[in-house]
């Protein structure tokens, strides 16, 4: 949120590429629209999608951390996931100063969404981040299919592409361009772990029990939020607007 807020007055140098990006194939108007129309009129999957995008960012985060760090304790796949955190943020922050291409259903003027908050950007989409942590967490948690805390993890994670892809909130591009950040990383960070002393790791699960919490709450307000984005909108405008 704290960059979303930031970009808006050093966001203003970068690049828009979204006139010349559109023109590459399975970026028209009429395949977008089919994509959505063909998911909305099957509404299981279409709500079943909904509240995986909304989940998806916040909660997968939140279920990692509480997975791999405070259940499983393991303080190595625990620190390559830090790793690739931080630097799928840096490099996705650098890419998005650099140039920018706008969110489909922004491009095309989709009603239905919200193309104004804190928490993201419209100029926030290629690459995904979205879908760079959901490949980083497939990756990282891999070694972890065959329990059943591995495979709920795989199949969030899993469906959080086709969640991004199907409700128009990203281009097919900006998904495979999260998959190449994704690998780069996990590559580079395979086998790093942190010089922490094992008694600071105590003090950083209690820390980031608390984040966690936090995260699931976020989580949760999104997933409430996605059910009737409209109302929350009128809502949180009729407060700002009391005297």
């Amino acid at each position: 949120m704290f960059f979303s807020i930031l970009y808006i007055y050093i966001g203003r140098w970068s690049v828009d590429v979204t006139e010349q990006f559109i023109k590459l194939p399975f970026n028209s108007r009429d395949f977008i629209l089919t994509l959505l129309n063909t998911t909305k009129s099957i509404p299981p999957v279409y709500h079943l999608l909904n509240a995986v995008y909304y989940i998806g960012f916040a909660g997968s985060i939140a279920f990692m951390v509480l997975y791999v760090l405070i259940y499983l304790k393991d303080f190595q796949t625990s620190d390559e996931l830090l790793a690739r955190y931080f630097i799928a943020y840096a490099t996705a922050g650098a890419i998005y100063l650099t140039f920018h291409i706008y969110a489909p259903h922004y491009v095309y003027n989709v009603p239905g969404y919200d193309t104004d908050n804190l928490f993201t950007r419209q100029e926030f989409v290629l690459p995904s981040l979205h879908n760079t942590f959901a490949a980083i967490h497939i990756i990282t948690i891999w070694k972890y299919r065959k329990r059943l805390g591995g495979k709920v993890l795989l199949t969030i994670n899993t469906l959080i592409p086709f969640a991004t892809v199907l409700l128009i909130h990203h281009w097919i591009y900006d998904v495979l361009a999260g998959f190449l950040l994704a690998w780069a990383i996990s590559s580079l960070t395979d086998g790093w772990m942190a010089k922490i002393p094992r008694t600071l790791y105590q003090l950083e699960i209690r820390s980031l029990s608390a984040v966690t919490l936090l995260n699931f709450l976020l989580a949760a307000l999104l997933l409430l939020f996605s059910l009737e984005p409209q109302k929350w909108i009128l809502l949180f405008r009729a407060l700002l607007n009391q005297p």
